[in-house]
């Protein structure tokens, strides 16, 4: 099949060896967001880009990265007009506020709904970087389905590490939408041996990690288990536990 602009990331993320291609794509797209907010290109002092960025806000993890990335005046100029508008917020919920009923003499909690809490809850998920790397990850899925079709990409997946449980359990709900009929028998008899046989391999490499610090091991070869923790932490939950933080050069 030939290569257009959008299946070109996803056959590369399928040909790097990474325990999960969609790990690979995410973190490309996560480390391009975080760059298009606070990089060079200072996409923060766009009017456009800072109202949405003031209105969802950043979920703890992205907020730590732009934090990790080294702009502390871009952090500060998005987090300055952030904090009006939430303050603003917050003073339009304290003004409606009812505080909820006491506890009754029985021992029941009160009743009612607290505003305030379901305000915060719904601003914590709320995150303007989350909604920029899921409309990528959306995009990389849909592409995975097109190229399906294609005998040499399904031997790339067929070749490959498997993935994360976490887009594991993606892919096979994506499926119910975008798996070609054509691919139905394939897709199942491909993946879920797939995962079986690399989760197996990964018990093999942290098993023998551990072993490794048995004195009677003290001169035997690594094998490929000295970067194990990483890789199954990887595989467990879909992140990078050896990475360093994401600067800005």
């Amino acid at each position: 099949m030939k290569e257009k602009i959008e299946t070109i990331p996803v056959n590369e993320a399928f040909r790097s060896e990474d325990e999960c291609p969609f790990c690979y794509l995410e973190r490309q797209a996560q480390q391009r967001a975080i760059r298009y907010i606070a990089g060079p290109g200072a996409s923060y002092m766009e009017p456009l880009i800072r109202g949405k960025t003031d209105s969802r806000g950043f979920c703890g993890t992205h907020l730590k990265q732009l934090f990790d990335y080294g702009n502390s005046l871009g952090d500060a100029l998005i987090l300055q007009t952030y904090l009006v508008g939430m303050r603003k917020e917050l003073d339009a919920q304290i003004a409606e506020f009812s505080a909820p009923p006491k506890k009754s003499l029985l021992g029941g909690k009160g009743e009612g709904e607290n505003t305030l809490v379901q305000w915060e809850k719904e601003r914590e998920e709320s995150c303007f970087l989350c909604e920029s790397i899921e409309e990528s990850m959306a995009r990389y899925f849909a592409t995975f389905f097109f190229l399906i079709k294609d005998p040499e990409f399904r031997a790339l997946v067929a070749d490959g590490k498997g993935f994360c449980m976490r887009h594991f359990a993606r892919l096979l709900e994506e499926a119910k939408s975008q798996l070609p009929n054509s691919q139905h028998d394939w897709f199942y008899a491909t993946l879920l041996p797939l995962m079986q046989e690399n989760l197996s391999r990964l018990q093999e490499d942290i098993d023998w990690f551990i072993q490794k610090f048995d004195y009677r091991n003290s001169g035997a070869d690594w094998k490929n288990s000295r970067d194990a923790v990483s890789r199954v932490m990887q595989k467990l939950r879909g992140i990078y536990p050896a990475d360093p933080p994401f600067k800005e050069k």
